[in-house]
């Protein structure tokens, strides 16, 4: 399964079930397993659709193209454990981190349907592109 395909099967599951916001935090492969339906979840399938969730929910915007190595470095950034990355990026306790409810609110936002989530490159990167980059990364609309 493409690691888009599990991320937005995630980010809808967690919209429309909250409660698995906190089991993805605690229990971040069997929680990937339930959503998906699959068998085995590997560490990059992991790693990938947390960091995923950490920055969409931050309101970041997320080329797919780039994910497997934004998660490769913040899984490295977090002893190479998927949990201890998931409890850094989206717990209470992490003080860089938006409450749990505002994060599942951000992440309702996300347009899947445009090139890269929250930000439409189906007519060309332009001048609103760059400022919808920006409005993100700044914590402004997107």
């Amino acid at each position: 399964m493409a690691n888009q395909d599990i991320v937005q099967q995630l980010v809808s599951s967690v919209v429309s079930n909250p409660d698995l916001f906190s089991s993805l935090v605690e229990h971040p492969y069997s929680t990937l397993r339930d959503v998906t339906g699959a068998e085995e979840v590997s560490k990059e399938e992991a790693s990938e659709a947390v960091a995923a969730v950490s920055l969409l929910g931050n309101g970041k915007p997320l080329d797919f193209g780039n994910l497997a190595e934004i998660a490769s470095i913040l899984l490295s950034e977090n002893g190479n454990s998927v949990h201890n990355m998931a409890a850094n990026l989206l717990s209470e306790e992490s003080t860089a981190t938006p409450s749990p409810a505002d994060l599942i609110a951000t992440l309702a936002n996300v347009n899947f349907e445009k090139g890269l989530a929250g930000i439409d490159l189906s007519d060309g990167f332009g001048l609103d592109d760059v400022l919808g980059i920006a409005g993100a990364l700044l914590g402004g609309k997107k």
